[in-house]
């Protein structure tokens, strides 16, 4: 039996972090006093709906009522029920008793001369997650204690939404369009579906921010010749035209009757409200709601624009039959080809890893939950060495209709209609495993929020955290005072500073650098950080 040459001290620690980030705090970037209060929200998986198979989200919500129709009633408002006091103290426990776990773990390390044996090795760590796992659920089911949290989640997350949805079309909708003020968006970019697509948000969003309608010029799109209109329903029913006469370059004046604007690197000044801010009409709804607002914010943009022509609808409503998609699924996006330019490969078995871990964490509720996938690459080997891996897993995935492996293909409208079908099921997944470094993953991540009520939480990335190209300054808070005993230094609660756009590898590490002036750098662990979100003034349209 092998043994590991490796301490195992630095997993320990890590797995006690996990246990220790229940939640994410946030602030609000605002001079409004009101507004500083700080709300937290669980980072749970999404369980409401995968009690069993094949069930739709309203059967969903059914059973979970069912299952919680016997509990007694609190005396009043202010009182909580008995399930809760329950729930409560089992959670208090298991979270006191899982530190205990851990650290006579460390003790043991410390103490044992001998090297900890490969088969020890692996019990510890499935012991470990299952813990974390134990207490996931625990915190799911205090969420869930609140009398109408599901329901009140689902509604408001409709109705905000549906309040953006009806500004943006008051925006491409303008009552007079020839003298509406118009910004002008060419669709020229040199690159892949989902760098064109970010493109196409930041437009809309100076558009918002400027209360001008967008115009997007697509003739010519590298993928069909006849623009954007050959699967997407067009940005406006009633306003599309400008005349070149009247265009000025950005950021021009008030008085500009049309204004281009520039490509992602040149935009001198930037517009105010870029991601990830949110506008301040709707913060305190938006915070109350969503884990990660500026998110959300960028998937209602999304939202308006991926609308599909109905010949398109129609192929994919066809495709969900015939492969079958249901829930529970974990969508899972495998870039390779040309990725390899612009970030580190990683192998099928890291992405499996994270699909187990999340089906693991089903079993809690169904022990004979069926494990499905959606798989999604740009490599027709990554499905055959799946399958082959993988043989207890269902693997989904729609027969592409050209191999874009081949460089020839990739920017051809076959192509495309293949990767919105990819994208739209991606999205529609419980759970996604994917790389952040990908424009496509994170366009999915993105669909995902205006798809689920909040889900913020639904994904694992193997490589970076979460940026939106050209995004404004990221700002964190210590929430709690921090000492670097091996060069004795202090950082206190409160001490703010500004986060890179995003970070390479942070799960393995769990340490945010902080380098001090012209002096030592410190390493911040993560559970000790709050992000700050950014709030602007916007006149909606």
């Amino acid at each position: 039996m092998g043994t590991l040459q490796q301490p195992i001290q630095k997993m320990v620690i890590v797995g006690l972090m996990m246990v220790t980030v229940g939640t994410t705090m946030f602030y609000l970037t605002t001079s409004d006093s009101s507004l500083s209060t700080p709300y937290w929200s669980p980072k749970l998986l999404d369980f409401q709906e995968l009690f069993s198979e094949g069930i739709t989200k309203d059967q969903a919500g059914t059973t979970e009522r069912s299952l919680k129709s016997d509990s007694p009633a609190p005396a009043s408002d202010c009182e909580p029920t008995l399930d809760f006091e329950v729930t409560r103290r089992l959670l208090e426990t298991n979270l006191r008793d899982t530190y205990f776990f851990f650290s006579n773990q460390l003790k043991q390390l410390y103490s044992n001369k001998t090297k900890m044996n490969q088969e020890d090795f692996n019990n510890l760590q499935k012991e470990g997650a299952e813990r974390v796992r134990v207490l996931q659920h625990d915190l799911w089911r205090l969420s869930q204690m609140g009398g109408k949290e599901g329901s009140w989640r689902k509604r408001e997350a409709e109705d905000l939404s549906e309040e953006v949805q009806k500004r943006l079309h008051r925006l491409q909708h303008p009552h007079n369009c020839a003298t509406a003020k118009k910004l002008i968006c060419n669709l020229d970019v040199g690159c892949g579906f989902g760098c064109q697509f970010h493109r196409l948000i930041h437009c809309f969003m100076a558009a918002y921010g400027k209360n001008r309608t967008l115009i997007v010029n697509s003739a010519g799109w590298r993928y069909s010749p006849n623009g954007w209109e050959t699967v997407f329903q067009p940005f406006s029913e009633t306003c599309t035209n400008f005349s070149m006469k009247n265009v000025t370059n950005w950021p021009g004046t008030s008085d500009s009757q049309a204004v281009r604007f520039p490509p992602f690197y040149t935009m001198i000044p930037r517009p105010e409200n870029l991601p990830l801010a949110i506008p301040k009409d709707i913060s305190k709804r938006l915070i109350r709601l969503h884990g990660h607002p500026g998110v959300w914010w960028v998937g209602q943009f999304i939202k308006y624009l991926f609308r599909f022509q109905p010949y398109m609808q129609e192929m994919i409503d066809k495709t969900e039959k015939s492969i079958q998609f249901q829930h529970p699924i974990v969508g899972v996006h495998v870039r390779r080809t040309d990725k390899y330019i612009e970030a580190s490969l990683h192998n099928v078995e890291e992405y499996m890893e994270q699909v187990e871990e999340y089906f693991a964490g089903l079993q809690i509720f169904n022990p004979n939950v069926t494990r499905r996938i959606y798989l999604s690459s740009d490599e027709p080997k990554v499905y055959e060495e799946v399958k082959k891996k993988y043989p207890h897993y269902k693997v989904l995935y729609q027969k592409k209709q050209v191999e874009v492996v081949h460089e020839n293909t990739r920017y051809t409208l076959a192509s495309l209609k293949d990767l919105i079908m990819d994208i739209y099921f991606l999205a529609r997944s419980d759970y996604i495993v994917l790389t952040f470094s990908s424009n496509t993953g994170r366009l999915v991540y993105e669909m995902m929020q205006f798809l689920h009520p909040d889900a913020s939480a639904n994904f694992y990335s193997l490589d970076d955290t979460y940026f939106s190209h050209s995004q404004r300054p990221n700002f964190c808070r210590m929430r709690f005072s921090h000492q670097d005993r091996r060069a004795n230094i202090t950082i206190e609660e409160g001490k703010m500073w500004m986060l890179p756009s995003w970070f390479h590898n942070f799960r393995n590490d769990q340490y945010l650098p902080y380098k001090r002036s012209g002096k030592t750098t410190v390493m911040i662990p993560l559970y000790k950080l709050e992000n700050l979100v950014d709030i602007v003034n916007l006149d909606s349209p």
